[in-house]
């Protein structure tokens, strides 16, 4: 835990330092893989651009064209469809692991036990020789996805990943200047101030795949109010280490002009 420390004059003619502004995130912020790989695979399948058709049992495939059996139709229905299975695979795996990341947590030593679990799962596969079933099962696995559908996932995603990142996440946020701390709610235009010195923050143990995923994100703990004190939480604080570094080196200087 960090606590305001006393304040020190820096002699000049203005030595004004910038205020330090804090804002957090909803969990939203670790989804930006899921619409980054969507855009890439939708640009990976429409450079291939292959077309996909739905057949009846018993259709037979001669000199490059499908044949139905008698009373059955062939179905088109699927256009701009990449030969590779990997697009597919490589999306739904983004999706699942982002459903985790962003609602799971494995903070501290929970993350290294996470990672030590994941180590000896994969010796007892070795041990048990498991991994030859699960490769021709995932070989068998195969997801299409037309053009369509990665951008009817990734464009709502990046939209509301764009309005709350940089517009409702902001509407709230916690500014560190000389001698005050203060809150500011821009909906309702409510500012709430409070005295440096009785503050102190403290960063909670980081969630390693989401400060990998989220920039360096991590969670702050502010209190604030003397005997009776207030506890603020500021979740996904993006490069929270940097920013800690900010509020502590803004609070040890005074501005003198």
């Amino acid at each position: 835990m960090s606590a305001a420390t006393p304040t020190r004059d820096i002699s000049g003619v203005s030595t004004a330092q910038p205020e330090v502004c804090i804002y957090f995130h909803s969990p939203i912020l670790y989804w930006w893989p899921l619409w980054a790989v969507g855009f890439l695979m939708a640009v990976w399948t429409a450079l291939d651009n292959h077309h996909m058709v739905l057949v009846p049992d018993g259709s037979t495939i001669e000199a490059a064209r499908v044949i139905a059996p008698e009373g059955g139709v062939v179905e088109a229905p699927l256009v701009h469809v990449a030969r590779s299975r990997w697009p597919g695979l490589v999306f739904a795996l983004t999706l699942l692991i982002v459903l985790y990341m962003s609602n799971a947590s494995l903070r501290g030593v929970w993350g290294l036990f996470g990672i030590a679990a994941l180590a000896c799962l994969i010796l007892l596969f070795n041990w048990l020789d498991w991994w030859s079933p699960v490769f021709r099962w995932f070989r068998v696995l195969r997801l299409y996805f037309n053009l369509g559908v990665y951008l009817f996932i990734a464009v709502p995603v990046f939209v509301a990943w764009m309005a709350t990142v940089f517009l409702f996440d902001r509407r709230t946020y916690m500014i560190f200047s000389s001698g005050q701390v203060r809150i500011r709610d821009e909906v309702g235009e409510a500012e709430k101030v409070y005295d440096s010195g009785t503050l102190s923050f403290e960063k909670a143990p980081y969630d390693w795949l989401r400060f990998l995923c989220g920039f360096g994100a991590g969670d702050l703990q502010v209190r604030v109010g003397g005997p009776n004190p207030t506890y603020y939480q500021l979740p996904n604080v993006v490069r929270v280490g940097q920013k800690m570094v900010k509020i502590e080196e803004r609070l040890r200087t005074k501005d003198v002009v």
